[in-house]
Parts: C-alpha cells; sequence; structure tokens
C-alpha cells in the first residue's frame, strides 16, 4: 500500500527514528519517545532540553551562602566506609605492624627497627593516622558522630567543601599531635576524632552565625578538651585518659579557622553582589 499524496508522515523520535512519538518536548516541540522524555512540571521535556535547562539553571545556595548539595551525603557515607575498610582490613593486609605503621609517635624515637621508623621520614602517617582505630568503641563511636555531623554539614556547605574542611581538620589534629603531643613512652595516636571536632568547631561557627544556641557545642568540646589534658596532669584521671586532647585541639582550631575563612569568601562576594 502506497502513501496517499498529501499524507503527512508519522513524528519519530530524533534520537530514535524508529520509535513513533505523538508527544512532543513542551519546549522545542520535537517528539520524543518514552525512552527520552522527562517530566516537567509542564508536560514533558525531552533529555536534551533537560540538560540545557540544567546547565542554565542557577545553582542553589544554603542559608549559609554556599552552593547547597542535593541528595544523600556521600563525601560522608565514603568517609566512613574508608574507615571501617581500614579497621577490618588493615590487620589482615599488615598483620601486626598495625596500626603502629600507620599512627603517629609524638617526639618518639625508633627503638624497634623493624616496626617503627622515625615519624619524621614519613609523612603520610599525618593523614593515615586519622583513619585508624584501636577498638570497636572507638571507631562506633567516631562513625556515629562523623554520620551525624555528615548529615548536617556536608549539604550546607556541599560536598567539596565539606571534604576539604575535614582535611584541613585532619591535618591540623596531625600537628598539633607531633608538635605538642608528648613523647618518649611510644603511644601511639590516631583515630577520626580530630577530624570530627574541626567540625563540630566549624558547627559552633554556623551556629553563632545563624544566631543560634551553641551553648551545647561549647559544652562538648570543653569536655573532649580539657578531661584529656587533665588526665595527662593527673594520673588515673579516669574515662578520658586514653583521649588525646592535642588531636582534638589542633582539629577544632583548624575547623573553626577555615570555616571563618569560608564565611569571608561569602561575605565578600554578597558584599559585590550589593554593590553591582
Amino acid at each position: 500500500m502506497t502513501d496517499q499524496p498529501g499524507a503527512q508522515a508519522a513524528p519519530t523520535c530524533p534520537r530514535h527514528p524508529d520509535r513513533v512519538s505523538y508527544v512532543r518536548c513542551q519546549r522545542c516541540e520535537r517528539p520524543a519517545c518514552p525512552e527520552c522524555q522527562r517530566p516537567a512540571p509542564v508536560g514533558v521535556l525531552c533529555v536534551d532540553c533537560l540538560k540545557q535547562a540544567q546547565s542554565q539553571a542557577r545553582p542553589v545556595r544554603s542559608r549559609l551562602g554556599f552552593t547547597a548539595t542535593a541528595g544523600p551525603p556521600l563525601a560522608t557515607y565514603a568517609l566512613i566506609a574508608i574507615n571501617v575498610a581500614v579497621y577490618f582490613l588493615g590487620p589482615v593486609i599488615l598483620g601486626d605492624a598495625f596500626p603502629g605503621s600507620w599512627a603517629l609517635w609524638p617526639d618518639a624515637t625508633p627503638v624497634d627497627v623493624a616496626r617503627y621508623i622515625d615519624v619524621g621520614d614519613e609523612w603520610y602517617r599525618w593523614i593515615t593516622a586519622g583513619f585508624i582505630h584501636f577498638s570497636i568503641l572507638h571507631i562506633g563511636m567516631n562513625m556515629l558522630a562523623l554520620w551525624q555531623l555528615g548529615q548536617v554539614l556536608e549539604p550546607a556547605l556541599g560536598r567539596w567543601r565539606f571534604l576539604g574542611l575535614y582535611a584541613g581538620s585532619l591535618m591540623g589534629s596531625s600537628a598539633a599531635v607531633e608538635i605538642i603531643g608528648t613523647g618518649g613512652s611510644l603511644t601511639a595516636v590516631g583515630g577520626a576524632s580530630g577530624a570530627i571536632f574541626g567540625l563540630i568547631a566549624a558547627y559552633g561557627i554556623i551556629l553563632k552565625r545563624l544566631r543560634l544556641p551553641y551553648t551545647q557545642v561549647l559544652v562538648i568540646a570543653a569536655i573532649f578538651i580539657g578531661a584529656p589534658l587533665l588526665s595527662d596532669l593527673i594520673p588515673g584521671f579516669g574515662f578520658f585518659s586514653g583521649l588525646s586532647w592535642q588531636g582534638h585541639l589542633g582539629g577544632a582550631i583548624a575547623g573553626a579557622a577555615i570555616m571563618l575563612v569560608m564565611f569571608r569568601g561569602v561575605d565578600r562576594r554578597e558584599k559585590a553582589a550589593r554593590a553591582s
């Protein structure tokens, strides 16, 4: 059977010419097959128009002035996964050398060359020390705190700012352990708590900026920094004797400083926008 003169061909999807579609994109009015249709507030968009609209859309900023991240806090989940993987796989891969070979040994000199080498020649310990834990309680408490803080901070700051805050806090914690840590006893220092204290300090800065109560954050910081310090001054002080106040303090200082720098950038951008 041949087409009659003047008959109009059935509309086909530009991406899939073999598929007939009478549904048209509300933006470009081209036919779109079911595979290429994307629901829109009004009608349907094709895949190409949706991508173009997303690329032209202005970024959504959080209440803090940062570009917000939609969806689940993937960076937080990734950090938790790395910490858990290191805890369970480290002993399998490194054996008895773990976690000592990844920990910080403040001011310590090597006494067992087969296992401990001068930290000054092993810069990677400043990073790896933040991912090792010494007990299931240790990693459990740290990961719970990371999960709680990450769900709040990552969406508000954006994924990369959150990771930058975490990394900077970790380095600040390691620096404090090396600079003011007590050595000579070959006590290994490690754990994510230093970086987490950076997140806690940043959260306190955020609460203050939003004019929300931040006393509880200060109390937590005071307990977990001050109590371990007293444990050093008063041997056998109790539960906090195994915690590194140096790492907590260094992480908190670094986290607060990074957060203030980030807010300074927001203030400059907003000032420039008002002036234009």
